[in-house]
């Protein structure tokens, strides 16, 4: 399906969820506009947020599936969908885009000390980070922009490292690090690469202003 010329769309006000929970960031929820004036919600995620990444998840092609989650997944669980919904905003963060009230998109950060196993020495400083963007909406920038207000977010909180893993076959993901210079660091291992990025060397990526409205047309 073909999307309405640019020019016909008008902007909309970010909106904060529905009930969010105490501490939720609302000053990360910030209105913004991709390459072709589409506008895009960017905000943080919040437990009511579950049926929207359901939604999301089944909107997904089985590859974008296998390369987010290294693995075939034929139905998120409930579980699952609270566990990615509910995060606590310091040690654990994710960040929404939203387009047309659907959530396209999901950049998250778990700091590697709330996660890893008890007893084992990480540096707080680290988290661990990933990306996903839904089919359709994906080679827009989207993702470039969920991971740097993300980058800001975990900055802020103390974070100065991301890692992660992607696999070798994973070429837009391959293809957005290799973009970002000396900020990343890439080794390949077996089929995996492993990712280092350091929020400190990130240059702040390009976008576009806000489309004129109906008025500053005429």
């Amino acid at each position: 399906m073909t999307r309405r010329p640019a020019t016909h769309r008008e902007p909309v006000t970010p909106e904060i969820p529905h009930n969010p929970p105490p501490g939720y960031p609302a000053e990360l929820t910030e209105q913004a506009y991709l390459d072709d004036a589409t506008p895009v919600v960017f905000r943080a995620i919040a437990p009511a947020d579950a049926p929207a990444l359901e939604r999301l998840f089944y909107r997904l092609s089985p590859t974008s599936v296998y390369l987010r989650f290294f693995a075939p997944l034929a139905r998120p669980t409930q579980a699952m969908l609270m566990r990615l919904s509910n995060v606590d905003y310091t040690d654990r963060l994710a960040l929404v885009a939203v387009i047309d009230g659907e959530i396209v998109g999901v950049a998250r950060y778990d700091r590697l000390a709330a996660i890893a196993p008890a007893g084992l020495n990480v540096d707080p400083a680290e988290a661990e980070a990933a990306v996903l963007v839904e089919d359709r909406w994906q080679g827009k920038g989207i993702a470039t922009r969920l991971l740097w207000r993300l980058s800001a977010a975990a900055a802020a909180r103390g974070v100065t490292t991301f890692t992660g893993s992607i696999l070798a076959e994973n070429r837009a993901m391959v293809g957005l690090l290799h973009v970002m210079g000396e900020a990343v660091e890439m080794r390949l291992a077996g089929t995996e690469y492993e990712v280092r990025l350091r929020l400190a060397r990130l240059t702040e990526p390009h976008e576009p202003p806000a489309p004129p409205t109906g008025d500053e047309r005429r």
